[in-house]
């Protein structure tokens, strides 16, 4: 259940539960395949891999480009017109 008040790290930590749970489901057994699909490349571990590898790279609490604060008190210089 995703609601519309969730934060994206809410989000976030669904997902890497979700594709941990797929993981879990679709683990291969010891004949190398998995035991729901029956099949040596599982399509959906394979996605629940790709999402965990996404999911995991991504920091939403540490913003890549921040815009430089102007000071509102300073006078502008004419190359900060703009």
């Amino acid at each position: 259940m995703t609601a519309p008040f969730l934060s994206l790290a809410q989000i976030r930590n669904r997902l890497i539960l979700t594709a941990r749970w797929v993981l879990r489901e679709h683990q291969p057994g010891p004949d190398g395949r998995c035991p729901t699909c029956r099949t040596a490349d599982c399509p959906p571990a394979a996605a629940a891999r790709y999402v965990l590898r996404a999911a995991t790279r991504v920091h939403l609490w540490h913003p890549t480009a921040q815009p430089a604060a102007h000071d509102g008190d300073a006078p502008r210089r004419a190359d900060d017109a703009g």
